[in-house]
Formats: structure tokens, sequence, C-alpha cells
């Protein structure tokens, strides 16, 4: 008996160093978990600060434009129903501020259309002082809009009872003279 029972106190001495390694092993796992989630968090941080630009970027700002003439929309596109939106580019030349090309990123779907907005925008001219870019996009629409209709003419109120309190009045003046002249005294 006494060997079965050194057996069971050397099985039972197994068992406690067994759950004494399971908790030291559950505890190591812990730390490297949490060292495993300081470093991604650290990671993270760090790659959303260096994605940051050092210094805000400096809004570009579109030149002063000082010459603009209209593009064309003919009387006969409009009774056709010719409209459209479509995006210009031009070329500026940084020193004089002439356009020095123009090309149609988006067209309006009609080459009447495009040819008027190109023509048009070539011949723009910008302040040189203020051109900071070499192209810039313009936007271009041409829509068929109903005219306003014509304003009826009517008097108001008040330009309509002046005169008639003018005529009012003088008929009054007259009969006063009549009855006055009538009377005698």
């Amino acid at each position: 008996m006494p060997v079965a029972l050194g057996a069971w106190t050397t099985l039972g001495r197994v068992l406690d160093t067994q759950r004494t390694l399971a908790s030291a092993d559950r505890a190591m796992v812990r730390k490297i978990i949490r060292w495993l989630l300081v470093f991604i968090f650290t990671l993270v941080a760090l790659s959303s600060l260096q994605a940051q630009p050092a210094s805000p970027a400096r809004p570009v700002t579109a030149p002063k434009a000082v010459f603009t003439p209209k593009p064309e929309y003919r009387n006969e596109w409009a009774k056709r129903g010719l409209t459209g939106k479509g995006i210009v580019l031009v070329n500026i030349d940084k020193q004089t501020g002439k356009v020095t090309g123009a090309q149609m990123l988006q067209s309006t779907g009609n080459k009447q259309l495009d040819g008027s907005a190109l023509e048009a925008y070539s011949r723009w001219r910008f302040d040189p002082r203020t051109v900071t870019v070499s192209q810039l996009k313009i936007p271009i629409e041409f829509a068929n809009r109903p005219k306003p209709p014509t304003a009826k003419r009517t008097l108001s109120q008040p330009a309509i009872l002046y005169p008639l309190l003018i005529i009012v009045g003088f008929a009054v003046a007259v009969m006063a003279m009549r009855t006055r002249r009538r009377d005698p005294r």
C-alpha cells in the first residue's frame, strides 16, 4: 500500500504542477495578447499620423477672369431644342493670362454647342497676377429656357385714382363757379 499511496502523491504533485503550468501558460498568453494589442494600436496611430500632411494644403484659387465672352446660343438651336452640359479645359499662359488652348473634357452631346463653347472660352483673358494654375476646368450649360412672359401694362390703383380725382375736382370747381354766376348777391 505504501507504494500505491506514494504513486497517488506523485500523481497529485504532477497534476498540481500541470495546473500551475497551465495557469502560468494562460497568464503568459494573456500578456502576449496584451502586448500584441498595444503594438497594433500603436501602429494604427502612427500610420494615421503619417497619412496627415505636415501643413494644411493651400486651396487653389481660380484665376480672375477679366474678359469673358459668353458662348453663342443661336435662336435656331433653341427652336430645335438643342441643350447640353459639358466641361471645357482651358490652358492659360501664366505670364500673359491669355488662353492658349481649349478642349472639351466632357461634351455637351452636340458638336455645334461644343464648338460654340470652345470658340468663346478660347477668347477668355485672365489677370496674370492671379494665374496660379496653367489649366482650368470650366463648366458650360446650354439650356433652352422659355422667355419670360411680357408684363401687361396695367396701371396700378393709385395711378388710376389720381387722374380720376383731378377730373372730379375739376368738375366740382366748374359746378361751383356756375352756381356763383347764377346766384346774385
